[in-house]
């Protein structure tokens, strides 16, 4: 049964939602129906199946409507360079559940890590691959370096700007006219510090306020100019430089220089906190990680703890091969997920896995590989997985599986076939003619069943007829008709009176089934029957045991009554 949606355009969208193919019903709606962008609400888990990964990243689709997107650094905490990848986690049509970090117009911001959802990540962490937050402090490291670069850089244009320079007054030296124009025009423009005294030495000194590019300007002039004064004669000088009146006016700038570069310290002090607080962070944060790993391996210690990823599956199939309960979970874990291939996958890894001597391990997974066949394949891949099952286990077993696999899938055409070809096949086996008369009396064909049984008494052997005749009386109290399982077993046991299982199962049934005066009937001729003292005991104390539970005093008198009579004619007997 499914409920449709819409037809349009020649589609059908159909619905197998509970809510909507059994509207009166109150179950319990696990996944809201979503209609429009208006009913996602932020920070809401929500289920959906994965459209399409572009490179602008993963397209979730939470219904036929809505789509959400999910960026690359909230699908997985690694970070991937290669985008087939993530395709190849994230196939199309898989289900997955999202949180919604934000609604933004029609579509919906939403994050699949783990932090987020608490499921499992997408990408397994064997793949080896960096996290974001290492790539974030390699970015933090380069520019950094960077940064320390530029400083370096800077402090040498500092040291190469502080030169002093002189000026040489025209009395202190003997310098022709043409000289002394030379050296005026080659002196650049600079701001004095101190003004000479009238009984100077003739030097005053100087220093520069200009920037970095009138600096490269003037020290190129100076070495062209210096290179045309070179020609000239040496100055000659009448009397000798007295530095000992100006010699403060030069460690002004010495100051300033100590002073900046005292200021350039105090500026990377702050920079050096910086890092020794990053450092501490990185140790504290190593510390974390160090207590989670820790937690980790605890809880995968814990025999207790239940397998949430593919890893912890592997782990426990590698520690316990031979159990196919851990395989078939394994499988089902695929199958929560729609990952039918890898479901696949897993059984044929256990088939070649189980050791041969585990057969009935080894056939648990061949019936759940079945199952999955008849579930998720088409017919010929069930008939391949049948045919294959057959060669490597007991044939009946196969059969007999296969047609409880269709039977509970409500294939019932498929199983009354594989049912006739069974009996063809295995035609001395009881079991094959008793499930086939369980699996016709519920589906209500009685008289179907009267004529398997008939043909099962030609088939069988005759030590068999009992067995087969009860058996099928059973059946027809369970699921046909209760007066004629009646008759089978009173025809039994008239022709086989002392047959005491045959009397017992009578009475357990009748007990069940029938009322209390047929009951009592049922003892009366029991306890009348020529059998060995043991076998009488035994039919006098149900009896007895019967009275005192459902009977009167008088009732329960009686059967004492009877037992002693019994005795009495025994011992007699005995005597004579």
């Amino acid at each position: 049964r499914c409920y449709i949606l819409s037809n349009e355009n020649g589609k059908i969208q159909l619905s197998l939602r509970q809510s909507r193919l059994n509207p009166k019903s109150n179950s319990k709606v696990e996944d809201a129906e979503i209609t429009c962008i208006n009913d996602v609400k932020k920070d809401q888990l929500v289920r959906g199946y994965v459209k399409s990964i572009t490179p602008s990243g993963v397209f979730f689709g939470l219904s036929t409507s809505v789509l959400g997107r999910i960026l690359f650094h909230n699908v997985s905490p690694y970070f991937v360079q290669n985008q087939s990848l993530y395709e190849k986690y994230l196939p199309e049509g898989k289900l997955l559940t999202a949180k919604v970090l934000g609604v933004n117009g029609k579509h919906a911001e939403l994050s699949l890590l783990p932090e987020d959802t608490g499921m499992p990540g997408i990408l397994p962490e064997s793949l080896g691959l960096p996290r974001y937050d290492t790539e974030e402090e390699k970015r933090e490291a380069d520019d950094q370096e960077k940064r320390e670069e530029l400083k370096t850089k800077r402090k040498r244009k500092r040291g190469n700007s502080e030169k002093l320079p002189f000026k040489i007054h025209p009395s202190c030296c003997h310098l022709p006219s043409t000289h002394f124009h030379l050296l005026q025009k080659t002196k650049p423009k600079r701001k004095k510090i101190c003004p000479a005294d009238e009984n100077d030495s003739g030097i005053e000194v100087y220093y520069r306020e200009e920037d970095d590019d009138d600096e490269e300007e003037t020290t190129a002039k100076k070495k062209s100019k210096i290179k045309k004064l070179s020609e000239a004669p040496r100055l000659q000088v009448s009397m000798g430089f007295t530095w000992d009146e100006d010699m403060n006016a030069m460690n002004i700038p010495m100051l300033k220089q100590k002073e900046e570069s005292s200021e350039s310290e105090e500026e990377e002090d702050p920079q050096l906190k910086l890092k020794k607080q990053t450092k501490k962070e990185k140790e504290l944060e190593k510390q974390k990680k160090e207590k989670e790993l820790c937690k980790l391996e605890a809880a995968l210690m814990d025999p207790n703890r239940q397998p949430q990823s593919a890893d912890d599956f592997d782990r426990l199939v590698l520690s316990s091969p031979n159990s196919s309960i851990l395989w078939l979970q394994y499988m089902a874990f695929h199958l929560q997920a729609t990952e039918i291939e890898k479901a696949r996958a897993v059984a044929q890894r256990a088939l070649k896995t189980i050791c041969f001597r585990e057969e009935q391990e080894k056939l648990n997974v061949w019936v759940a590989l079945l199952n999955l066949e008849n579930m998720y394949g088409t017919e010929e891949t069930l008939m391949k997985v049948f045919e294959r099952a057959v060669q490597y286990n007991e044939p009946l077993k196969v059969f007999q599986h296969l047609c409880d696999i269709y039977a509970n899938s409500e294939k019932y055409k498929q199983a009354e076939e594989l049912y006739h070809t069974m009996l063809k096949r295995f035609r001395q086996e009881k079991s094959v003619w008793l499930k086939y008369a369980s699996f016709l009396l519920k589906q209500g064909q009685i008289d179907a069943t009267h004529r398997l049984l008939d043909r099962a008494l030609k088939a069988l052997p005759t030590k068999e007829h009992v067995d087969v005749i009860s058996r099928f009386a059973q059946l027809e109290f369970r699921f046909g008709d209760p007066e004629h399982a009646k008759a089978l077993f009173e025809s039994t046991l008239s022709s086989y009176p002392k047959r005491t299982d045959i009397w017992s199962i009578y009475m357990d049934i009748m007990i069940k089934h029938g009322s209390q005066k047929e009951v009592r009937d049922i003892f009366e001729r029991v306890i009348h029957l020529t059998l060995a003292p043991k076998k009488m005991k035994f039919f006098f104390k149900r009896y007895l045991d019967y009275e005192k539970k459902f009977g009167t005093t008088e009732s329960v008198l009686a059967v004492k009554r009877a037992a002693l009579e019994y005795v009495e004619t025994k011992s007699s007997l005995a005597d004579t």
